[in-house]
């Protein structure tokens, strides 16, 4: 049997973090401590192998590693073009970690009375399986996809990648398994863990970028730094999702004055990240967060208390602008939008239209190269051959129509939830519960103008907003009677026409 709705409910106020604040502190001064000399020597190895025994220690430390190796994972190795053609293959940082965490969790399953994942649930996953299958067939059956690169060898890559995207999707469903078998307060532990960790993460990579950030210029603007090969829409994008932890720590009333300041701390950090790699997405996304995290935050608190935040939010915002002004990513912005028309975007989804306009059924084939060939073949002789830059176009050009159309319906669904568990974590005052919803919103307006189909922050997020919503929402949901809106409207008008 599930428990209670109230039975759930009442447990998000009881969760207690088991460890102390010395004990907490020195694991995070040690990770803190591994994250730098990664992203210092360009590997992933120590903190994945740091991974295990955390994880092992606590499972409440699985969700913000995950979400930090993928975060850093594009600047942990060079990213090595296969047999000098289009297709990438990334830093395999996340990939050891699952490997590492796996048999943990499948312990955990087992010892464990089992829940089953509602159906509508799991469905998502098992017709993006059918897609990834899919268009591995279909890629081969366009010939210009593989054609003319230098090492034949690089013509099977696609079948790999293809392999590795439909075990990292089976994985996403264990996942959502255990964390639904997991208690509630298991789960709420995970958020609060994740708020306490996150300020650390991005301090160290603000002062590595910093410190270490590799200068790149280009026309119209200079001085950006870049973290390894790490591509800094997605990266910036990412880094503003899970900033949405900083502004609840900054507004709860149970940390002390040093602990805001930490956060704001971060908080600056994410915002001097993002003005120094010359990311435009990176300043929608940052905009994006800053109107969420007060949103969320000022949501049924006195009027007064409101007013004084928003008139210290304006200040501070325009003090940012003014700062802001100099930095690379205003420059780049500005060159990009008055010089350019927009950059080379314009070109890539003029490309993708093409593409779709020829092959809307199927498309070109689920690999990226596959899109970067599209802009080869269809954009103009002197555009860089890249990626579609807007995930949703992207998805149509590899997969085809009824694959955009079907993303697009999961979107929504999680979106659905994502508001619902929203709404409830406001209604319960527990704005922590809000934070997954609020973090895959930032990352798929992000998508607009980035290439993040199998961007693993977007689907643990998404596991989590699932895993919440079945937990807390979902048997409340299905458990209200359905209006039948026909049966009523005659009903209605019955009674109108018996008391004529």
């Amino acid at each position: 049997m599930y428990p209670s709705y109230p039975q759930q409910a009442s447990n998000l106020n009881s969760v207690v973090i088991k460890f102390s604040e010395i004990r907490f502190l020195a694991i995070m001064i040690v990770v803190s401590g591994v994250l730098y000399y990664c992203l210092y020597e360009s590997t992933a190895l120590p903190l994945v192998l740091l991974t295990f025994p955390l994880v092992l220690y606590d499972r409440s430390f699985m969700f913000p590693m995950f979400l930090t190796i993928t975060l850093c994972q594009g600047a942990f190795n060079t990213a090595q073009v296969s047999g000098a053609g289009p297709t990438q293959d990334a830093s395999y940082a996340e990939t050891y970690a699952i490997m590492a965490v796996t048999p943990m969790l499948l312990y955990d399953l087992l010892t464990q009375k089992s829940k089953m994942i509602p159906f509508r649930f799991v469905l998502y996953y098992m017709i993006f399986v059918l897609f990834v299958i899919q268009g591995a067939f279909i890629y081969y059956q366009h010939p210009e996809n593989y054609q003319g690169l230098a090492v034949v060898a690089a013509k099977f890559t696609p079948i790999i990648h293809s392999i590795t995207k439909a075990i990292k999707i089976c994985f996403y469903v264990f996942y959502l398994k255990v964390l639904i078998n997991y208690p509630v307060s298991q789960n709420v532990k995970t958020l609060e863990i994740t708020r306490r960790f996150m300020p650390f993460v991005i301090i160290v990579i603000a002062a590595n970028l910093l410190i270490n950030g590799r200068v790149q210029n280009g026309a119209g603007y200079s001085g950006t730094l870049q973290l390894g090969d790490a591509h800094h829409g997605s990266f910036t994008s990412q880094l503003c999702s899970i900033g949405i932890y900083l502004y609840i720590t900054i507004f709860s009333r149970k940390v002390n004055l040093m602990t805001r300041i930490f956060a704001l701390s971060a908080l600056v950090g994410i915002g001097t990240t993002i003005m120094l790699m010359g990311s435009r997405n990176g300043l929608m996304s940052f905009f994006i967060l800053f109107c969420l995290g007060l949103y969320i935050n000022l949501k049924g608190k006195r009027i007064d208390f409101q007013l004084i935040i928003l008139i210290g939010a304006f200040f501070a915002g325009v003090i940012t602008i003014l700062v802001s002004l100099d930095s690379p990513t205003v420059q780049r912005a500005i060159y990009m939008t008055e010089v350019e028309s927009g950059g080379d975007r314009v070109y890539y989804w003029e490309a993708g239209g093409k593409a779709i306009e020829k092959f809307p059924i199927f498309g070109l084939g689920g690999d990226e190269s596959a899109s970067q060939g599209a802009v080869a073949r269809y954009a103009p002789a002197l555009v860089e051959d890249k990626v579609m830059h807007n995930t949703y176009l992207e998805m149509a050009v590899e997969y085809g129509l009824f694959a955009l159309i079907f993303y697009l319906a999961l979107v929504f669904f999680v979106l659905k939830w994502g508001y619902r568990l929203f709404k409830f974590a406001l209604e319960k005052q527990t704005v922590l519960l809000a934070a997954p919803a609020v973090s895959y919103l930032i990352l798929m307006i992000a998508a607009i103008f980035i290439s993040d189909i199998w961007d693993t922050a977007i689907w643990y997020n998404m596991s989590l907003v699932f895993a919440l919503s079945i937990q807390l929402l979902y048997y409340r949901y299905i458990s209200k009677p359905k209006v039948d809106t026909f049966s009523s409207l005659q009903q209605q008008l019955a009674q109108d026409h018996a008391t004529r």
